[in-house]
Parts: structure tokens; sequence; C-alpha cells
């Protein structure tokens, strides 16, 4: 029986590290490994195969003759687990042997690892390029819907800037190819944009965020400047498409001209509607500091009704046909 996904290491020459599971099949035979691989058996952990060691056909029959889905490997802490994984994420993605339920669980947290990085110091062009990365990736596995389905099924309905944008940027880019965008540079943009659409908030008070009332003119008219945050952040930090830019710089523009910053109305981008849709989608159906989650239903409704004249309901419409998988 396997134990949970991380377990502490009580070796004397492994202090502190701690074991964190990988799929078995990570590997094709031929390929060499790049960490010290352990099973587990019996209670104990065993090295099964050494970094640098080739991996061979027999040792895929051997570990599907046992039954055994993980191996293990040795990690100071769980972010050294992620950037693991994230290293290998086009291995897992691509790799059929490896269930649609794990390359979603390894896909979500490797996605929260990096904009946690992000966040943390937005300014740096390796976290950004990072995101690009996983955007492709995330590009690749939603190609079938039945992936987007699992995925989400790892969403949590407590609210962080993290998940939050890792949702925002499944719902458009699934939501992109429902309306039939489909060449390579339009979704990558949508992708980009929404997983950074709220990157400028990492410029802004935590008190103001997480405020639990109502906000002062002045703290509203802060959070109002997020938008032109981001779109000042990612220029610097790195090159990204234009499109993917104007995402960030306009997903709160309203076809009403209530939005913000430049209160945009009517044909703006078509792009920044479609993340405005699932960025207030998430946001709604998320506990917040400041308000409690709404049901699917009801945010779809406030939506099309008290909300109607905000949102393009065409592009709404084909939304809730996404989300009902059809």
């Amino acid at each position: 029986m396997e134990p949970s996904a991380k377990v502490r290491s009580n070796s004397v020459g492994e202090l502190g590290l701690e074991y964190y599971q990988v799929p078995s099949n990570l590997y094709q035979p031929g390929e060499k490994i790049d960490a010290d691989l352990f099973l587990y058996y019996q209670g104990q952990y065993l090295l099964f195969r050494p970094k640098n060691f080739y991996w061979k056909k027999e040792d895929v029959t051997k570990l599907e003759g046992f039954g055994v889905k993980h191996l293990f490997i040795q990690c100071k802490n769980e972010q050294e687990h992620h950037q693991f994984l994230e290293s290998n994420l086009t291995r897992i993605i691509n790799e059929p042997r490896i269930s649609n339920k794990e390359k979603s669980k390894i896909l979500y947290e490797a996605s929260a690892t990096i904009l946690e990085a992000i966040y943390k110091n937005p300014e740096s062009s390796v976290s950004v390029k990072r995101s690009v990365k996983i955007v492709e990736t995330s590009i690749d596995y939603l190609t079938k819907k039945e992936n987007f389905f699992e995925l989400m099924k790892m969403a949590t309905a407590d609210f962080s800037e993290y998940t939050h944008a890792i949702h925002t940027s499944a719902y458009s880019i699934t939501l992109a190819r429902e309306i039939g965008l489909k060449t390579y540079d339009e979704l990558s943009s949508i992708g980009i944009g929404s997983i950074l659409h709220d990157i400028g908030k990492a410029k802004i008070d935590r008190k103001i965020l997480n405020k639990r009332g109502a906000l002062t003119d002045d703290e509203r008219r802060e959070v109002e400047k997020h938008p032109m945050y981001g779109y000042e952040l990612v220029r610097k930090a790195s090159t990204l498409p234009e499109l993917a830019e104007k995402i960030i710089l306009m997903h709160h523009e309203r076809p009403n001209g209530t939005g913000y910053p430049y209160r945009l109305s009517g044909d703006y981008l078509a792009l920044a509607k479609v993340v405005a849709i699932c960025d207030c989608f998430d946001s709604m159906t998320s506990h917040r500091p400041y308000q409690s989650a709404h049901s699917p239903v009801e945010a779809l409704k406030l939506m099309q009704g008290k909300l109607s004249d905000e949102y393009d309901q065409n592009l709404l419409t084909s939304f809730i046909r996404m989300l009902a998988g059809k």
C-alpha cells in the first residue's frame, strides 16, 4: 500500500528531506532519470533506480507487474517537488499511461507554484517566462474538453490570487476554443493574458484587497489601477504577445462603459471580453474575505440579469454551453 504524497524521511543521512510521489511511468525506456527514484515497500523507502540511470523496459514491466503507480523522490520541501514536476510537465502531459486525473493535479499544483513566485516578485522575467511555458502546456492539455472538466475538479471555492488565475485561464482557453479561436497565437495570448490578468494586484496593499467592509473612494481608485499596474509590470518583466498585454489592461472594461481603467464601451478587444466573463464567474463562485461564494447557477443568473449590460451576452451564452459540456 502506498503512503500519502508526502512523508518525512527519518533516515539520518537524509535528515530534513521528505519523500514526494511522482508517476511511476514518468520516463520512457532509454531516457535518463533526473532524480533518485525510491520504491515504498513494507513501510520503507528503498532506492529503486539512481539518478542518471537510463530507464529500461524491464523497469516498466517490473512496476506494472507489482501494480506500482507511484515512485518517490527526495525534496527539501513541497516547492522543490513542484519545481521537479514543472520541469517534467510536458513529458507528464504527453504520457498516455498517466491518468488525466493525475495530469490535472500536477498541472494545477505546478501552476499554483509558478503564480506564487510571480506574485512574490512580479518584476521577475524568469517567473513570467515560467507562466508562459505553463500556458503552452495548458493549451495542449485543454485541447480535449474532458480534460478541462478534469482540471476544474481540482478547483477550490476558497479564493487566492493563484487559484483564481488558474481557473480564469482554464475557463478562458476553453471558451476561446468554444467560440472558434484556433490559432496558437490567439490561444497563447488569451492564456497568458488570463493567467496574469490580476498580476497588478501584487502592487496593491493587501489590507485593501482583503478588506471586509466597503472600500473608501481612495481605496477603490487604487484597486481600479491594478490593470494598469499589471500592464506596466509585464511590459518591464518580459516580452509578451501584444494581445496578452492588452487583455491584462482591458479585462475590467465593460461594454456599457462602466468598467476601468479607461471606461471603454462597445466594440473593444473581444478577447478581453472573454476573460472578463471568466474572471467574474470564478470570482463570484469563490469565497472572498468580503463575500460568500455564489453557486454557479446564481452567478450565471446575475450575469444574465442584473449585470447583463456589463458582459457580452453572446459570449456568455457560449460560456454556459461550454460549462454544460455541449
